[in-house]
C-alpha cells in the first residue's frame, strides 16, 4: 500500500527478495532493520490507540506524514483515517471536523492539509515526541 505520491517506485519478484535475502548481505541487514523500525511503529501505534484520544491520533497521524514525504497536503480518506486510528468513520469526520474548526488543518474530499503545525503538534499526544525522537534512519525509509 502506497501511502503518499513519489515519482520514483521500486519493485522486485518474491523469488528476487528471496534470493537476495539467502545472500546475507547488505540488502538482509537493510531489511532487518526496516522491519525492527516497522515493528516499533506498529507497538507504538497499538499502544497510541490504546491510550489517546482520537483527537490526539489524528493529530499524530499528519505530522508523521509530513515528516516522512516533506509535503503539507496529502490524501486521506475517512475510511484509511478510521482504520489507521482504529476509530469509526463518523468518529473522524467529527475530529477532523473539530481539528479543521480550530484551524489546524483543512480537509475535504479525501485530502488533508496542514494548517498550523506549530499548533497540530500541541493538539498531537505525546507519541509524536516519541517517534520523532528515534533516528532518522529508523524512521525515515523513504528513497531506500
Amino acid at each position: 500500500m502506497v501511502l503518499a505520491e513519489s515519482d520514483v517506485c521500486y519493485r522486485i519478484s518474491t523469488d528476487a527478495f528471496e534470493a537476495e535475502l539467502d545472500r546475507r548481505g547488505e540488502f538482509t541487514a537493510l531489511v532487518r532493520r526496516d522491519t525492527q523500525a516497522l515493528l516499533g511503529v506498529v507497538m507504538q501505534s497499538t499502544a497510541c490507540n490504546a491510550v489517546h484520544s482520537v483527537e490526539q491520533r489524528l493529530a499524530r497521524w499528519p505530522l508523521m506524514a509530513h515528516d516522512r514525504g516533506e509535503c503539507d497536503e496529502f490524501p486521506l480518506t475517512q475510511e484509511f483515517a478510521a482504520m489507521m486510528l482504529g476509530a469509526t468513520r463518523p468518529t473522524v469526520t467529527v475530529v477532523a471536523g473539530t481539528l479543521q474548526k480550530a484551524d489546524l488543518i483543512a480537509y475535504q474530499r479525501g485530502r488533508i492539509t496542514i494548517v498550523d503545525r506549530q499548533r497540530l503538534e500541541q493538539a498531537s499526544c505525546e507519541c509524536y515526541g516519541i517517534a520523532t525522537a528515534l533516528p532518522d534512519d529508523v524512521t525515515n525509509t523513504a528513497g531506500r
